[in-house]
C-alpha cells in the first residue's frame, strides 16, 4: 500500500531543537538507534557530517569531527561485542 504525500502529514518524522539538552546523550541515542537498524559506523558518521541533517550536523559542529568519530566508533564497538549478555546490560 502506497501512502499519498500530504504536505501537512501529522505522522512525518521531524526533529526539533531542545534548549539546554545534553548533546552527548542525544548523540549516543541517535547512534544507538541507527546501530539497531544495522547501519555501519561510516554510514552514521555521514548523518553527522552532512549539513542536510540539521540536528546531527549541529552536534558535529559543536563537538568536533574527532569527538563524534570516536564516540560513534566506541558505541559501534560496544554494539559489535554485544551490549546484552546473560540478561545483563553491558552499556
Amino acid at each position: 500500500m502506497v501512502k499519498e504525500f500530504e504536505p501537512e502529514d501529522p505522522m512525518e518524522l521531524v526533529g526539533i531543537a531542545m534548549p539546554d539538552c545534553d548533546s552527548d546523550q542525544v548523540l549516543d541515542g541517535i547512534v544507538q538507534e541507527y546501530l539497531f537498524m544495522g547501519w555501519s559506523a561510516q554510514q552514521i558518521l555521514l548523518l553527522f557530517w552532512s549539513p542536510h541533517y540539521g540536528a546531527t550536523h549541529q552536534i558535529y559542529l559543536e563537538k568536533g569531527a574527532e569527538y563524534v568519530k570516536q564516540r560513534i566508533r566506541s558505541l559501534a564497538e560496544n554494539w559489535d561485542r554485544g551490549w546484552i549478555r546473560g540478561g545483563e546490560i553491558n552499556a
